[in-house]
């Protein structure tokens, strides 16, 4: 449930999982990489996800027989898709980087059970799955070749009619065009679908399909041969929800791609394991379909920085439990509103000095308590939404402060 500035328009709202594992996922800039280090037996190893080195000789073999299928200059072609196009790396990305770094910072329930998914995998493939930007290719996959009417990105069963049912009150309720707006969903076994591993490989690569099928026939048994990565249905690869327009973007990749929001197959089964499937799935939509009203109403600073991050998240939060707790929204009583801001709450993160902090857990929770009293306030009256973002902004002060 995180928003991330791309380029003049074109944005993706991820969910706010910064997981309390420590920082969001490095730059693609040419700074130095840290190096990640583990003990694994008598032995250190290094691990330095942004060049590719480790000690680690296990790694270190899977790798150099990964990489030699990738042209030379491979890691150039992928910093530069990702600039182009803004796409920045997940919160999983992010959160294998700081596992293996040992970070760790106010965890939640939510914290727990990604570490919990995070230790039964070797932390050497952990290692090789980050080098290629494995954890984002369920992202990209949903961004560039989603489609609302392909059953591969159907909606997870069970939650399909919460799902459906606060879309279509929120596209009622808010005064915004919204009807434009396709709803869908990602699975983590994409990543072991080859024609879509392959095409994720050539557009994030630049390489030819021949190519990306020589790196997907590795990488794929790789995949398959991890027990604790299911064959490929992990929750760990989907576990997120975003929010996407590519509204007045020029480059001809994002040619067709409509308005969407996405929900990951992974956040609907770690908001049922930690015990908020109740209301976890309205709240995370409310939140995605909050990105759009700001996007709609252009309220996004013209520059990224942790704190703009966060005042873009934090008023999602509270647009989300506006809708939810409004008489003429999802109408939650006082428990369900509540478990919503639990599951604020939930998706916390610490990350203060990265652009991808989405405020605190306590700070989201209080934005989205804020939300919520509002809109009991206000009755049968629904505000506009821009006089919610100018409520919200006087009151964020507060919000952060506590």
């Amino acid at each position: 449930m995180s928003a991330v500035r791309l380029r003049a328009t074109v944005l993706v709202a991820t969910a706010s999982l910064g997981l309390g594992l420590g920082l969001a996922s490095a730059p693609v800039s040419a700074a130095p990489a840290p190096s990640l280090a583990s003990e694994t037996g008598a032995k250190r190893y290094v691990y330095d996800v942004r060049t590719g080195y480790t000690t680690d000789p296990q790694a270190a073999k899977e790798v150099k027989a990964l990489l030699a299928k990738l042209p030379k200059d491979w890691m150039a072609k992928r910093n530069a898709f990702l600039a182009k196009q803004g796409l920045p790396h997940g919160p999983i990305q992010g959160a294998v980087e700081s596992y293996l770094k040992g970070e760790t910072c106010q965890p939640t329930a939510l914290d727990g059970y990604v570490t919990r998914l995070l230790n039964g995998i070797p932390i050497n493939r952990l290692f090789v799955l980050a080098i290629l930007g494995v954890f984002d290719y369920p992202t990209y996959d949903a961004v560039f070749y989603g489609s609302k009417t392909n059953p591969d990105y159907a909606l997870t069963p069970g939650t399909t009619g919460k799902v459906r049912g606060t879309m279509a009150v929120a596209r009622g309720f808010w005064d915004i065009k919204n009807g434009d707006i396709d709803v869908m969903a990602m699975t983590s076994d994409m990543v072991v679908d080859r024609p879509r591993v392959i095409r994720i490989i050539s557009l994030m690569f630049g390489t030819t399909s021949a190519e990306a099928a020589e790196l997907a026939d590795l990488l794929i048994p790789l995949i398959k041969d991890t027990t604790a990565l299911r064959g490929g249905n992990n929750p760990i690869f989907s576990l997120n929800a975003f929010a996407f327009t590519a509204e007045g973007e020029q480059d001809p990749i994002f040619n067709g791609i409509s308005d969407r929001i996405v929900m990951g197959e992974g956040i609907i089964k770690a908001l049922r394991d930690t015990g908020n499937i109740e209301v976890g799935p309205q709240m995370v939509f409310s939140h995605e379909f909050g990105h759009h009203i700001q996007l709609e109403n252009h309220a996004y600073p013209a520059t990224t920085s942790p704190e703009n991050t966060r005042m873009m998240e934090l008023m999602a939060d509270a647009y989300a439990t506006y809708l939810d707790a409004h008489r003429k929204g999802l109408n939650f009583n006082m428990d369900r509103v509540n478990k919503a801001v639990e599951v604020a709450h939930l998706v916390g993160d610490c990350s203060t000095d990265s652009n991808g902090h989405h405020g605190t857990p306590q700070q989201r929770a209080r934005a989205a308590a804020w939300g919520a009293a509002l809109a009991k306030k206000n009755g049968v009256n629904v505000l506009p939404s821009k006089t919610v973002q100018a409520l919200f902004l006087k009151a964020l002060p507060g919000i952060l402060a506590g």
